[in-house]
């Protein structure tokens, strides 16, 4: 018998996300394996929270050429360090605490040499960060409870270098704006069909004094 898994009809929770990577030039090529970076690709929660309340593990497929090519962690940092000499498509994949709720993957294109940035003691260092947010629409009791635990967190913005709380909320103005056009568009539709009701109605009174007057001629005609 299949189990019913109780969720949260009506309720919604975003959980802003950071992922992207850093890379460091060794200034040169190795000669055992040509790599000419050392990178750390990694996935964090943009707000100052504990992600282990939500996430159970997070997985990154590197490209086939890397031994262990698929790479899970399960505990933060949600991290991978490894060294290399060209950029490729990494797949995360993010695993949550209940089952139930589908995981979600995100693809993060691996940099090596831009945007390069430079840091307090001087040297450059390439770092790509990309803001997201995971969208739990009615989410599972058991998750609902998890994700809700750690609200009203502020955003650690010291761990990012870029702006990222300017993107949060340029994301929150455009979800907001997205939501408000497809309210538009679902009462544009309701109107519709209710005109569309309307028209039936009165296309099937119509259709009935037809026929209501072909049998009574069709009566008087018998007479």
């Amino acid at each position: 018998m299949t189990e019913v898994v109780e969720r949260m009809k009506g309720k919604r929770v975003v959980r802003p996300i950071v992922y992207g990577n850093t890379a460091t030039s060794f200034g040169y090529k190795r000669e055992s394996d040509q790599h000419t970076h050392q990178w750390t690709v990694f996935l964090r929660t943009f707000n100052a929270e504990d992600p282990t309340k939500f996430i159970r593990k997070v997985q990154f497929k590197l490209h086939d050429s890397y031994a262990n090519s698929t790479r899970v962690v399960e505990k933060p940092p949600y991290e991978v360090v490894e060294t290399g000499w060209g950029e490729f498509e990494i797949q995360i994949r993010i695993y949550f605490i209940d089952p139930n709720e589908k995981p979600i993957t995100a693809f993060h294109y691996l940099r090596l040499f831009q945007p390069l940035v430079t840091m307090p003691n001087g040297k450059q260092q390439v770092i790509a960060e990309y803001f997201d947010e995971i969208i739990f629409q009615e989410p599972t009791v058991p998750m609902y409870k998890a994700l809700t635990a750690g609200e009203g967190k502020k955003p650690d913005v010291k761990r990012f270098h870029n702006d990222l709380l300017q993107v949060c909320n340029r994301s929150i103005e455009i979800g907001q704006a997205a939501r408000d056009e497809i309210a538009a568009e679902i009462e544009d539709l309701r109107e519709a069909l209710r005109e569309a009701h309307k028209l039936m109605v009165r296309h099937k009174d119509e259709l009935e004094q037809i026929q209501d007057a072909s049998e009574t001629i069709s009566t008087n005609g018998a007479l």
